[in-house]
């Protein structure tokens, strides 16, 4: 995408309005005096229209060119860019006089670097992106700009306020909206910045589980789960730049077996489990270090005493992990007790939900985000459960929104001996909003 893709609104035109004098066979205007209030009407009406048309709206006039290196350089040395496509997707990109820039989207910041080129055009850089521009100024209003990109040829229009930013307004068909540029981030970008845990995104988590079973209880092999997990992150940007993060995670059970302890299983379902969560204070480094410390906890929010324990659980969590351009590395490590509750069992675990994704290109990734766990107080071999797991992702923007897909697969190579899933996939659908709280950050 270039630095508009944006549609102009449709021209107004005026229309004459009827005027109407009640009263029948009354004297007091004469039909000549009629006549010139109304004009006078329809000329005050005219000129009102004009004055409202919307500001959005370029003057219709010719271009000239911005040449000259001095030129470009003013035209982007303290340069704000504008791209706002409905009340949550602002995207704004800032220019600094030595050449360096920050473009921030939903959340996440993103590098930026611009150079004049030759004698007619200035070229923005990112991460794994490119794109040069020739820049006209209208003739008739200098604060109205029109953008070419050099490579595709997309025409976006920019109007610049008193305070140097330029709303871009307009733009001319359709745009690759995953290529990004000077005022939107690109797919890659968009994939880099959703990878990291710690970054300030909100997206919203829909998971949808399918697991396979097996262990020493009869019939343990012909056993299968379908589950849905409502995992959405609440970002919460600080002044520091760091931020605090709340993760609940929201299990449905639809044919969840249970062990009746009779030999036989019955399949509940649908019905919520417990729920567990997160709160996290975390950052990331200048050298690319992942962190964070807070809190794991556990709800007794099942509506079935058989898919949960009826008990709370908390205790304490941490983060680390690095984040470069060959991709991001890292695990969260948790370990909770129970703290109350009606249950007559316990919780006393710990789990390492470790991540990684490495990018391929076109916001195609290779990750995964499986969850190792160790029940303390379980019996015998029935403590560890060690899931290896392999995925692929495609983050793209839609209608202007991120949107991630992702595949999993996790094989449970270590797992309770009496009844655990043997084999899980995972398909997971996280559309990107913008956290409203976070604007002013």
């Amino acid at each position: 995408m270039s630095i508009g893709g944006l549609t102009a609104g449709d021209s107004r035109s005026a229309h004459e309005l009827p005027i109407s004098v009640p009263g029948h066979g009354m004297k007091m205007f004469d039909s000549a005096w009629m006549r010139q209030l109304q004009l006078v009407v329809v000329a005050l009406l005219v000129c009102g229209l004009a004055q409202a048309q919307d500001a959005s709206e370029p003057p219709a006039s010719g271009w000239e060119p911005v040449t000259g290196a001095e030129n470009l350089r003013a035209f982007m040395s303290g340069r704000t860019l504008i791209l706002q496509e409905g009340k949550d997707s602002q995207r704004r990109g800032e220019y600094r006089a030595d050449g360096t820039g920050t473009l921030m989207a939903w959340g996440g910041e993103f590098e930026r670097r611009w150079e004049v080129r030759g004698d007619d055009q200035v070229c923005v850089t990112g991460v794994r992106l490119s794109g040069c521009y020739r820049v006209e100024r209208n003739i008739t209003d200098p604060t109205w700009y029109r953008v070419t990109d050099v490579e595709t040829g997309e025409v976006s229009e920019l109007s610049e306020a008193d305070s140097g930013e330029a709303t871009v307004v307009s733009g001319s068909g359709p745009a690759d909206q995953n290529r990004g540029g000077a005022a939107a981030p690109s797919a890659d970008e968009l994939a880099a910045q959703l990878a990291n845990p710690a970054n300030p995104i909100m997206k919203i988590g829909n998971n949808f589980d399918f697991a396979v079973f097996d262990g020493d209880l009869p019939d343990a092999g012909d056993q299968s789960a379908f589950r849905y997990v409502f995992l959405t992150v609440f970002p919460f940007k600080l002044e520091n730049g760091n931020s605090v993060v709340v993760r609940p995670g929201i299990p449905v059970m639809f044919n969840e077996p249970v062990p009746d302890g009779l030999g036989d299983y019955t399949e509940e379902g649908v019905d919520l489990a417990d729920t567990a969560f997160d709160l996290l204070y975390t950052g990331t480094s200048d050298t690319g270090m992942i962190w964070g410390y807070g809190v794991a906890g556990t709800l007794p929010t099942a509506t079935n005493d058989r898919l949960g324990k009826d008990l709370w659980g908390l205790g304490p969590e941490i983060m680390l992990g690095v984040a470069k351009k060959w991709g991001v590395v890292g695990g969260v490590l948790s370990h909770q007790w129970d703290i109350g509750g009606s249950g007559e069992g316990s919780i006393n675990s710990t789990s390492l939900n470790y991540f990684y994704s490495f990018p391929m290109g076109g916001g195609w990734q290779f990750a995964a985000a499986p969850a190792i766990t160790y029940n303390h107080d379980a019996a015998g071999g029935n403590k560890l459960n060690l899931p290896l797991g392999i995925g692929i992702s495609k983050t793209t923007v839609l209608a202007g929104r991120p949107w991630t897909f992702q595949l999993q697969y996790w094989n449970h190579i270590e797992r309770p001996d009496a009844f655990a899933a043997e084999h899980t996939i995972r398909l997971s659908i996280l559309p990107v909003v913008s956290a409203p709280w976070n604007q002013s950050r």
